[in-house]
């Protein structure tokens, strides 16, 4: 069964549909905005009689309201090849699957763009109301094995969101150097950016205190045989610590706050990040 969460933007948007989000737009809702002089807003089955007579120059006052409106939400996904490790697919399939059914069941259009080292049009999935879209890419990512050698196609679709204010969730295990990093936060700086990190345990955690490991570059295809010991395996988390830490702190710099998805993708845990004071 598909998760729903909840979101919410972070600022006031811009829109045309209307929808379950605070909207800039200044008439033809419902949501109350303020009280202004009939002459600069001329609508008369907003006048507030109340209002009217304690003006003290006498002129007609009306309420104004706003429209509540729908707000387009993406998903952008690294399919590099280090996503293929331990499952994060799978990891990646859920979340995704749930955005797309969440913003759904908001009234809002949803789009996905799968990238590695171009933008591939098989990956390419443009705004859209579909009910159905959920369990299409679902299955889609979850039989889909990464092949690529990097992510930079990333950057690329910064030019296909459009200028409208968007939610854009960055999926990445952000395997990559924070200079490229960087880059993004700037790109998707117009939009409303939630960067999920996508970490499997496996990786750092679930590690042998003693014996041979081979270790394979999924990027590189690059291996590497290591003695495992408890002194490497100590180093090896406090590596993933350390590079927790730069991202927490990096995406702070930009305004932003990391949503760690390790192992398990928890549609409440996703919501409290929304709506957390």
């Amino acid at each position: 069964m598909i998760q729903e969460f909840h979101y919410r933007m972070q600022r006031r948007s811009h829109g045309e549909h209307a929808g379950r989000h605070a909207g800039s737009t200044g008439s033809g809702g419902f949501e109350f905005h303020g009280l202004a002089p009939f002459m600069a807003h001329p609508d008369a089955r907003h006048l507030d009689v109340r209002a009217t007579l304690a003006d003290p120059f006498g002129q007609p006052v009306v309420r104004q309201f706003r429209q509540r409106v729908a707000v387009p939400v993406y998903v952008l996904a690294d399919l590099s090849a280090s996503m293929g490790f331990a499952g994060k697919m799978r990891l990646l399939a859920d979340f995704a699957a749930s955005a797309a059914y969440s913003a759904f069941r908001s009234g809002d259009p949803f789009g996905f763009f799968g990238c590695d080292t171009a933008l591939s049009p098989d990956w390419i999935l443009p705004l859209r109301w579909h009910k159905g879209l959920a369990e299409e890419l679902e299955a889609r990512l979850r039989n889909f094995q990464p092949q690529g050698a990097n992510a930079h196609a990333l950057l690329e679709t910064a030019v296909h969101l459009g200028k409208r204010r968007a939610l854009v969730f960055l999926v990445s295990d952000f395997h990559f150097p924070s200079g490229e990093l960087e880059a993004l936060l700037d790109a998707f700086a117009p939009h409303d950016l939630v960067p999920v990190v996508l970490w499997n345990s496996a990786e750092y955690e679930r590690l042998p205190a003693w014996g041979f490991a081979e270790l394979r570059d999924p990027e590189t295809g690059a291996r590497r045989r290591l003695f495992v010991r408890p002194s490497l395996r100590e180093r090896i988390r406090e590596t993933f610590a350390a590079r927790r830490t730069v991202l927490v702190n990096l995406f702070g710099r930009f305004g932003r706050e990391a949503f760690f998805l390790v192992d398990r993708f928890e549609a409440d845990a996703l919501t409290r990040y929304f709506y957390q004071a």
